[in-house]
């Protein structure tokens, strides 16, 4: 039986699963590198460019974190680690690109790539609505970019790991959302026990504004069950659509055999 706490990861970081991601990240980080220096160079307009710069930042960290969750990396900070590196070596590939596509010649030493940056920084490589950012404005938002780029990058990898894994069979948990709602919870601090879990839940109806949004998180032939509560709120936008929006209030609370089953037949008998 599980103790009424809350899953953490063991830590380990297999050394095949962290070179699995750092050579398989950082080849698919060069290409995206590659080919956002392209969109860059080729696509006149900046809003997208900036649409274009989260995208790529969050690819980055989709990759990393996928290829960590192969490898079975159970550590965030390895990953962080691994992605920190991933992101520069792909933020250098624009860069190595970029400037190819606008000096036509190809500078594969940073000093270089350095000394004609500065340059170009002098003159202004774009203009939108009339101004030429030089100067520091330019560095500042060249930053900008290599911050979203790398920050992004870096500590969104590690997000994709944020699942359970059972450490008996050797595989990550899948998380299920039960399609019942739930009536909100008004005292999340009184949730430190699963039965007070238990206690608390009561049906709601499924077209409330305000819910609580249960997942279960299992795999096959594990004993290792976990229960998280989500708070959502649904709120109409501009257009008259609804927009949830939510609160975590438990992640990832371990649960027995016993308090997994009665969850889930609470959860049937409000959908019943």
């Amino acid at each position: 039986m599980f103790p009424s706490t809350y899953y953490e990861h063991s830590g380990k970081a297999p050394l095949g699963g962290m070179l699995l991601t750092l050579v398989g990240g950082g080849v698919a980080g060069t290409v995206l590198g590659a080919v956002y220096g392209l969109l860059i160079y080729y696509i006149p307009f900046v809003y997208i460019n900036a649409i274009i710069t989260f995208v790529f930042g969050g690819a980055l960290a989709m990759i990393v974190g996928t290829c960590a969750k192969v490898g079975k990396i159970r550590n965030a900070g390895a990953v962080t680690a691994i992605a920190l590196v991933v992101a520069l070596v792909a933020y250098f590939a624009h860069w190595v690109v970029w400037v190819e596509r606008m000096s036509g010649t190809q500078l594969l030493d940073p000093g270089q790539i350095w000394a004609f940056a500065s340059t170009l920084n002098v003159l202004g490589p774009w203009s939108i609505f009339g101004w030429t950012p030089t100067g520091f404005a330019l560095w500042a938002i060249w930053g900008i970019e290599a911050l979203v780029i790398v920050g992004m990058g870096a500590l969104g990898a590690h997000g994709v790991i944020d699942v359970p894994f059972c450490e008996n069979t050797g595989q990550w948990t899948t998380e299920t959302v039960m399609p019942k709602h739930f009536q909100p919870i008004t005292d999340a601090q009184s949730l430190d026990s699963v039965q007070s879990v238990l206690h608390t839940l009561q049906p709601a109806n499924d077209d409330v504004a305000e819910y609580t949004e249960v997942s279960l998180a299992t795999a096959d032939g594990s004993e290792l069950r976990c229960v998280s509560l989500n708070q959502v709120t649904v709120e109409v936008d501009k257009d008259g659509k609804p927009d949830e929006k939510k609160t975590t209030i438990v992640k990832h609370m371990l649960l027995d055999r016993s308090s997994f089953d009665q969850l889930q037949r609470l959860g049937e008998s409000a959908a019943a």
